[in-house]
């Protein structure tokens, strides 16, 4: 049996072979009889090492997939653990919110009032009656102007008007409104016609009949409103406690303090902000005479109640949608139902015959919960937790997963590692070898990336630095805006009667309309410098008038703000080229940014100098100065340094680029120096030799640059 097995094995290779390489089998056969010895070696070799080796291999193999498992599993109970304790911290906040609502309910208090009790995230509340209607704490906008709005187009009111505040006769215009009162055909529009006439009498210095008419007014026709939404009663309470106050205070404190009380508790209508500027306006009659603490009370509800209004009137037009789903569905036990929209969780519930819509700020509610998570993540390292969104990709190596349902429809709590572990990393040095070739792919893919990311954050970095710029332009607009219509409408509507603050009003509109001037020409021309569009007209002069006509239009601005404007100016200065408008956009710029930055020190200090090539002028302050690290980017477009106290002021980041390009226009140059805490200077350089003007200039005797 031994000799033919052997032989037996040898005619099945031989066979093989000659499938496989027909005509060679003789051959071959010498071949394997002369290797029968190695193969056999190779054989013995296979079955007692490589086999065993193989399968230690395979084993070893299962116990590290085993140990990682193990790892895995140790890591997801962390997890685990990390998920319910952030999803319980989530649920403390919401019931928190449901508990307090539901008592104020039981106790009969209205859970409309102090909304900070309630939730830090609670924005403005609504309550709608059976039928869908907004019952509390707002009336809905109004569909158009009150009808009293029509007669103040017509000729004879208009004609009145003219005659009030242009012609400045305010008796005859009295006359001419009592003459319109007479013949309206409607309450309306007579109590608007005797109000008027009230307020142009009180102008002409006949007191007691204007009193007499703001009673009448308000015995006839309280509930009317002017054009402006304000009700006539109102402004004739105002009126008539602020002509006592001189001579009968406790009468007229009374009845300011009542006036206080009433508006503050009334349903103001979304869209019509009547009634704050009102109770504004009484708070600073009250100023001297009522008690501190409820003064603090009174603008602290005021203050309340108008961030209310502001969110009511933002999120109005959700409400209906948020609670047409709901309005025939009763839950019992004043359940709360949330629903998610962009920038609101709204939380509704139904209670007796009421339907209470709570809208909560979904954005720092993230934000708060993105806190915890950080927080989570801190305390274990070897965890990261991220807050998901309903659109947002769920990664499917999550070790925990949380729903934030009922509370948060669509957002999870998800853990994730925040390293693989030392198994995945001995798995790929295991793999290193047979990857060098994708290693060296992967390099080339990885340094593309690397600089397709660069160029990428860059344009995200250009586009946020546009989206901040236009932020701050719109808030730079605003502020000066805001203050033109303010003063504007205290005066139209009759509300300051001295003289003195009138002509301050007057002043502080044209100051306003002035900064914002300045304004609108610094955007005006910086987009045309970026377009390449922006030119001058260089001409010889005298550099001195040009800087001292520029500090004595900035000096009445810096005085209302306390700040001492010194002026250094020699007898004379060498002659040099420039741009009179574009210098004094120059030291506009520059004294404004003085004045913003170094409003701390109280001074600022303009001085020039001839020096070997040219002469300079300087801007200095005493001011919180520029940390070193932002000093080489203070010229660049859009940007504002990253401290807390530069951001804290306003500003739009390119009034020195346009300086340094106006500057580099006349062949001069700005630099800065600053120490922080101290102050800043700023030091432009014009040039009085050939290097004033470009080589084709001096040729051709051009004047204009860019």
């Amino acid at each position: 049996m031994s000799t033919q097995r052997p032989d037996l094995t040898l005619r099945l290779v031989r066979r093989l072979i000659g499938w496989f390489a027909p005509g060679r089998e003789v051959q071959a056969m010498s071949d394997l009889t002369h290797l029968r010895g190695p193969l056999r070696l190779v054989a013995v070799f296979a079955v007692t090492v490589v086999l065993p080796g193989l399968v230690l291999a395979w084993l070893s193999f299962r116990s590290v997939r085993g140990e990682e498992l193990a790892v895995v599993e140790e890591a997801k109970g962390r997890a685990e653990r990390a998920a319910d304790a952030m999803l319980e911290q989530t649920a403390a906040i919401f019931e928190e919110f449901e508990a307090t609502v539901q008592r104020r309910l039981a106790s009969g208090r209205s859970p409309l009032d102090a909304l900070p009790e309630l939730s830090p995230f609670l924005r403005v509340a609504f309550r709608l009656d059976d039928s869908g209607e907004l019952a509390a704490p707002f009336e809905p906008p109004r569909e158009r102007l009150p009808v009293s709005s029509d007669v103040t187009l017509t000729g004879a009111w208009l004609g009145a008007q003219r005659t009030e505040l242009i012609d400045g006769d305010p008796a005859r215009a009295a006359e001419l409104y009592a003459r319109i009162g007479a013949e309206a055909r409607g309450v309306q529009v007579e109590a608007l016609a005797s109000f008027a006439q009230a307020r142009a009498l009180q102008r002409a210095g006949r007191a007691p009949e204007a009193l007499a008419i703001y009673r009448d007014v308000l015995a006839r026709g309280a509930d009317v409103r002017d054009p402006n939404g304000f009700r006539l009663g109102d402004l004739a309470r105002l009126k008539l406690a602020e002509a006592a106050l001189p001579n009968d205070t406790a009468v007229a404190v009374s009845s300011l303090r009542a006036l206080v009380e009433e508006l503050l508790t009334r349903r103001w209508t979304l869209g019509v902000a009547s009634e704050a500027p009102l109770i504004a306006r009484a708070l600073d009659l009250l100023d001297p005479h009522a008690p501190r603490d409820w003064l603090a009370s009174s603008r602290g509800r005021l203050e309340d109640r108008s961030r209310m209004m502001f969110y009511g009137e933002q999120l109005y037009p959700e409400l209906a949608v948020v609670t047409a789903g709901s309005t025939g569905l009763r839950v019992a036990g004043a359940s709360v139902h949330y629903e998610v929209t962009h920038r609101t969780l709204w939380a509704t519930l139904w209670y007796s015959d009421d339907h209470y819509a709570f809208a909560l700020d979904r954005m720092e509610i993230s934000k708060k919960l993105t806190e915890v998570a950080d927080l989570t993540s801190r305390a274990d390292p070897s965890i990261t937790v991220l807050l998901t969104g309903p659109e947002e990709r769920r990664d499917e190596g999550a070790l925990a997963l949380r729903s934030l349902a009922p509370w948060l429809p669509g957002w999870s709590i998800l853990i994730l590692p925040s390293d693989s572990g030392d198994i995945r990393r001995s798995q790929a040095r295991q793999r290193n070898e047979r990857l060098v070739l994708i290693s060296a792919a992967l390099t080339l893919i990885a340094a593309g990336a690397i600089l397709s990311g660069r160029m990428v954050a860059r344009e995200l970095e250009i586009a946020r630095e546009k989206a901040d710029f236009a932020a701050n332009v719109s808030h730079e607009l605003r502020s000066p805006i805001t203050q033109i219509r303010v003063k504007g409408e205290a005066l139209q509507l009759g509300l300051i009667d001295d003289e003195e603050e009138a002509r301050e009003h007057y002043d502080a509109i044209v100051r306003e309309a002035e900064r914002l001037t300045r304004l609108v020409n610094n955007v005006l021309d910086f987009a045309a410098i970026e377009r390449g569009a922006k030119s001058y007209t260089l001409r010889p002069g005298d550099l001195g008038e040009a800087v001292r006509a520029a500090v004595e239009t900035a000096r009445y601005s810096a005085e209302t703000r306390k700040l001492e404007m010194q002026l250094d100016l020699p007898d004379s200065l060498p002659v040099v080229r420039f741009d009179p408008e574009a210098i004094a956009q120059v030291m506009q710029n520059l004294i404004s940014n003085a004045a913003k930055y170094g409003d701390k020190g109280g001074w600022i200090g303009v001085s020039a100098w001839a020096v070997p090539d040219g002469v300079e002028v300087r801007v200095s302050d005493r001011g919180i100065g520029i940390p070193a690290k932002d000093v080489p980017r203070v010229f660049d477009r859009f940007y504002r340094s990253g401290d807390s106290e530069t951001r804290r002021r306003k500003g739009t980041g390119i009034g020195l680029t346009i300086v340094k390009y106006i500057m580099e226009a006349h062949g001069g140059a700005v630099r800065v120096a600053s120490v922080p805490g101290e102050g800043t200077t700023f030091t432009i350089h014009f040039p009085t030799g050939p290097s004033a003007t470009s080589p084709k200039e001096r040729q051709h005797g051009q004047t204009s640059v860019r």
